[in-house]
C-alpha cells in the first residue's frame, strides 16, 4: 500500500482502489462474506443469503430528447441495478430498502413517476418493499440495498472458474446498446419529434436475469458469474481476476444481433464486437462446468432463456479471442467501466461512449 502513498483516486482508479484497498481492509475485518463478489454472502442461522447495494444509475436514455424528463425509467433503473447483483448470485429476491435524494425544487409528479418506476419493478422482479429514507439532497438520486436467499446450496461468486470450463452470457448482448444507438439516429433524422413510446422497451425497462441464473444453479450448471453493468467484457475480467485465470473467446458473427450490426455501421464504431460487449443489457457472463455445456443447453433451451457461449477459461491469466473461421488470436483489450478515472461513465457519457465504442478490442495478433 505504501506505493499509494499521496496518489489520489483518479490516479489508480476504481479496480486497482478495490483490490489494494478496499477488499484487503474488508476482509481483515470480517473474512467470511466474501467480499469482492457481486454480492456478499451471509449465514443467517441454516440459511445464507446475498446482499447487495448499489447506486441508481443515471439512465443511459436521459440523454435523448424524448426521455429528457423519463423518471418512470430513471426509478425502474436504480432497482435493476441492485436486482442484478442479486441474480449474479442466483439468489431468489427477498428485499430492497432504500436512501432517495431529492432536491426541494423538484416536481411532485417527477417524484412520483420514478418512485413508480421503483415500486413497479420491485413487484415485477419478486422483491418485496424493506422501507427507506427520503431526504433532501442535490440531485434525484436512489442507493438501493438488496437480499436474496441462496436455495441452491452453495455461493456463486466471481471465482470458481477452472481450465477447460466454459464461458457464456445469459441474456442479451448488445442489444441495448444498439438500439440506444439507433434511436440517438432516429433523432437526428426524425421530421416530428420523438416521444418515449417510439423507444424499445428495453431501453426504458431492461431486465435483470434472476430466473434464468435461479434455475440454471439449481441445476449445478453455474461454478461462476458476474453481471454486465460495466459491460461484458468487464463482467469476464472480473472472473478472470478472481478465479486467477484467463479466458479464450471464439468471436462467432452468428451471435451478432441485426440491430448490433446496424448500430455499428450506422455509428461508426471501430467494430461491432464493441457494440456486442458495451453495458445496459444487465445480463450475467456466467462460468459452465466443463463437460456440462450440452446440460446447460438442453435447461434453457426447455425454459426459453436467451444465452450465446462465448470460449473457455484457459490456464494463465488475460483475456485471447480467435474470429470465426480464422486461425488468428488476438489478445483481447479490457474495455470497461470504471469509475474514478476520465473514460468512465460517471465522468461524462460522451467521452465514455467514444471509448468503449470506438476504443480497439483486437489487439496484436498471435499465433495459434
Amino acid at each position: 500500500m505504501n506505493s499509494l502513498q499521496g496518489k489520489t483516486l483518479a490516479e489508480i482508479g476504481e479496480l486497482r482502489l478495490l483490490e489494494e484497498v478496499v477488499l484487503p481492509m474488508a476482509r481483515s475485518f470480517d473474512s467470511a462474506t466474501g467480499a469482492g463478489d457481486d454480492c456478499a454472502f451471509i449465514q443467517v442461522g441454516g440459511y445464507m443469503l446475498a446482499a447487495t447495494g448499489d447506486v441508481g444509475p443515471r439512465p443511459v436514455i436521459q440523454n435523448l430528447a424524448a426521455h429528457r424528463e423519463d423518471w418512470e425509467a430513471a426509478g425502474w433503473l436504480a432497482v435493476v441495478a441492485t436486482a442484478s447483483d442479486v441474480a449474479a448470485a442466483a439468489a431468489k429476491p427477498l428485499f430492497l430498502t432504500n436512501c432517495i435524494d431529492a432536491p426541494p425544487d423538484l416536481r411532485v409528479e417527477a417524484l412520483k413517476s420514478f418512485m413508480q418506476g421503483y415500486f413497479r419493478a420491485l413487484t415485477t422482479f419478486g422483491f418485496r418493499n424493506g422501507g427507506g429514507d427520503l431526504r433532501h439532497g442535490p440531485s434525484l438520486l436512489a442507493r438501493v440495498f438488496g437480499v436474496g436467499l441462496v436455495e441452491h446450496g452453495g455461493r456463486i461468486g466471481r471465482s470458481g472458474a477452472a481450465h477447460g470450463d466454459h464461458l457464456v452470457v445469459i441474456g442479451p448482448a448488445g442489444l441495448f446498446m444498439a438500439n440506444f444507438l439507433l434511436a440517438m439516429k432516429a433523432e437526428e433524422t426524425a421530421s416530428r419529434a420523438l416521444t418515449p413510446e417510439d423507444s424499445p422497451q428495453l431501453l426504458r425497462f431492461p431486465t435483470p436475469q434472476l430466473e434464468a441464473m435461479q434455475v440454471l444453479a439449481r441445476h449445478g450448471l453455474i461454478v461462476a458469474a458476474s453481471d454486465t453493468s460495466d459491460g461484458l467484457i468487464g463482467a469476464v475480467d472480473n472472473i478472470a481476476r478472481a478465479s486467477r485465470c484467463g479466458f479464450h473467446l471464439r468471436l462467432d458473427e452468428r451471435h451478432l444481433a441485426p440491430e448490433v450490426r446496424a448500430a455499428a455501421e450506422q455509428y461508426e464504431v471501430d467494430s461491432h464486437w464493441n457494440v456486442f460487449f458495451a453495458w445496459g443489457d444487465w445480463s450475467i457472463a456466467a462460468v459452465v462446468p466443463a463437460g456440462r455445456l450440452p446440460d446447460f443447453e438442453a435447461v434453457c433451451q426447455s425454459h426459453r432463456f436467451e444465452w450465446r457461449s462465448l470460449g473457455e477459461a484457459t490456464v494463465g491469466d488475460g483475456l485471447t479471442a480467435q474470429k470465426q473461421s480464422s486461425n488468428e488470436w488476438f489478445d483481447l483489450a479490457i474495455v470497461r467501466n470504471e469509475n474514478f478515472v476520465s473514460r468512465g461513465f460517471n465522468a461524462g457519457i460522451s467521452g465514455h461512449l467514444d471509448y468503449i465504442l470506438r476504443t480497439p478490442l483486437l489487439l496484436k495478433s498471435r499465433d495459434s
